[in-house]
C-alpha cells in the first residue's frame, strides 16, 4: 500500500508546487531615481521601500522607455517601444496589442486596476475584472483597496495581477500653494494617513545636480520630497496589505516610477533624469539582497513577469526577461537602452530619441531649430521660474 500512497499524492503535491505565482505591480508617479535612500539620498525618504530593497533584487541602471505617464505606462504594460504598440503619447495603444492585462487575464488570472486608469486605454486593451480609484495619493485608502483586490481575487479561486499606482510625488507636490505651484493647492491632510510626521524644510534638502542652488528651488525641492514620504507611507500600506493577505510567499512584487522629478531637464525629456527609474523585484524563491548593474529598460519588464509565471510570450515583444540575470547569468548587449519622447500631455510633439550607456547618451532632437518653444508640464512651479530669473543676471544659465 505504501507505493501506491505515494504514487496517489505525488500528482498532487507536484500540482500544488507549480501553482501560478500572483503579480503585483506597483508604480509611483514621477520620482526621480536618486530619491529613494537605498539610491543613496542622504535624507532616507523612504524607509518602507529601503527595507523592501534590501531583500529584493534591484536595477539601478533601469530606464523606461518614454519619460512621460501613459507612453511610460503602455511601454510597460505590452513590452513594445512606442512606435510599436502605437503608445505615442497621450492616446491610446493599437487596437489588437497584448498587454499585461489582456495575457494575464486569459490564463486565468483575476485583474485590478488602482489608479492612473485614463492613461491605460483602450478599454479593450485593459479589460480590468475590477477598478479602483480615488487613493492615488491617500495612504490609507489605497491600503484598503489592495486588501479589497486580493480577497476579491481569494474569492474568486484565481491568481492575481494588480497595478498599483501611486500618485505622489506627481504634482501638486505636498504643502505647495496655488499661486506657488501653478495649480490648487495639494492638501497636507489628503485622506487617511496623508499628513507626512516630520516635513522637509528648504534648509533640509540638497539640490539635484542638474539643478541650481537657488531658495526658490530648494523650497520645491523639499516640497516634492515631502511627497515622496507621503509615496512611501503609501508603499508600505500595500505591502501591509499583502502580508496581512497571507499570500506574500507566492507574490510577485516589482516596484518602479514611471519617469523622473517633474522638473526641468527631467521628466518628459530623454535625459538621464527623465527615463532612469531604479526598480526593485522580489521574487518568491529568488529572494535575495542582489543588486544587478546591467542598463535594462521597461519593455523587459513583460517579458520577465510572464516568464517567472510560466506564461508564454506573445509575439513582437522588443523587451528581454531578466530571469537570467537573477539566476546570475550574463545576457549580450545589456550596456545601452534606447529611450523615446513624442508627443506630450498638452499634444504638441517634442520628437527626441537617446542611446545611454552608463556614462554617456548620443541625444537626438528632431523639432529642435524650428520655430516651436519647448513647454512642458515639468515647468510648471517655483523651479522654471527661478532658473529663468536668475537667468536675467548669469549668462552661464541662458540658453
Amino acid at each position: 500500500m505504501k507505493p501506491f500512497l505515494f504514487l496517489l499524492f505525488f500528482p498532487f503535491c507536484l500540482s500544488a508546487a507549480e501553482k501560478p505565482k500572483n503579480i503585483l505591480l506597483i508604480t509611483a508617479d514621477d520620482m526621480n531615481a536618486d530619491s529613494p535612500g537605498w539610491m543613496g539620498n542622504a535624507l532616507k525618504p523612504t524607509p518602507n521601500i529601503d527595507a523592501f530593497a534590501a531583500k529584493s533584487h534591484r536595477f539601478p541602471q533601469h530606464h523606461v522607455s518614454a519619460p512621460i505617464c501613459q507612453p511610460s505606462r503602455a511601454a510597460i504594460m505590452t513590452g513594445r517601444v512606442p512606435h510599436r504598440s502605437g503608445g505615442l503619447g497621450f492616446n491610446p495603444i493599437n487596437e489588437g496589442v497584448p498587454t499585461l492585462v489582456t495575457i494575464l487575464k486569459e490564463k486565468g488570472y483575476y485583474t485590478a486596476g488602482l489608479n492612473k486608469l485614463p492613461h491605460m486605454k483602450p478599454d479593450s486593451a485593459f479589460p480590468w475584472d475590477a477598478k479602483f480609484d480615488g487613493s492615488a495619493k491617500n495612504p490609507g485608502q489605497i491600503g484598503k483597496q489592495v486588501a479589497e483586490a486580493i480577497q476579491s481575487a481569494k474569492d474568486s479561486g484565481k491568481p492575481f495581477f494588480i497595478n498599483c499606482n501611486i500618485g505622489d510625488p506627481h504634482r501638486p507636490f505636498y504643502g505647495a500653494g496655488p499661486k506657488k505651484s501653478g495649480k490648487a493647492a495639494n492638501k497636507a491632510n489628503q485622506g487617511e494617513g496623508g499628513i507626512v510626521a516630520k516635513p522637509f524644510t528648504a534648509d533640509d534638502v540638497k539640490v539635484p545636480a542638474f539643478l541650481e542652488n537657488l531658495s526658490d528651488i530648494r523650497e520645491e525641492d523639499s516640497q516634492y520630497l515631502n511627497s515622496v514620504q507621503r509615496l512611501d507611507i503609501s508603499f508600505g500600506n500595500v505591502i501591509a496589505a499583502l502580508d496581512a493577505s497571507g499570500l506574500a510567499d507566492s507574490t510577485i512584487v516589482l516596484f518602479l516610477s514611471d519617469h523622473g522629478i517633474s522638473m526641468p531637464f527631467s521628466k518628459a525629456t530623454v535625459y538621464f533624469n527623465g527615463t532612469r527609474s531604479p526598480v526593485v523585484l522580489k521574487v518568491p524563491g529568488k529572494d535575495g539582497n542582489g543588486e544587478h548593474g546591467e542598463l535594462v529598460s521597461s519593455t523587459d519588464i513583460l517579458p520577465t513577469l510572464l516568464e517567472l509565471t510560466e506564461v508564454p510570450l506573445p509575439e513582437g515583444i522588443d523587451g528581454r526577461s531578466w530571469v537570467p540575470l537573477l539566476d546570475g547569468a550574463q545576457q549580450s548587449e545589456r550596456d545601452r537602452v534606447f529611450t523615446h519622447v513624442n508627443g506630450v500631455s498638452s499634444g504638441k510633439q517634442f520628437p527626441q530619441r537617446a542611446v545611454n550607456t552608463r556614462t554617456r547618451s548620443v541625444i537626438f532632437l528632431p523639432w529642435a531649430g524650428k520655430d516651436q518653444e519647448f513647454r512642458v508640464e515639468a515647468m510648471q512651479g517655483l523651479t522654471y521660474a527661478a532658473l529663468a530669473e536668475a537667468a536675467k543676471a548669469d549668462p552661464a544659465l541662458r540658453p
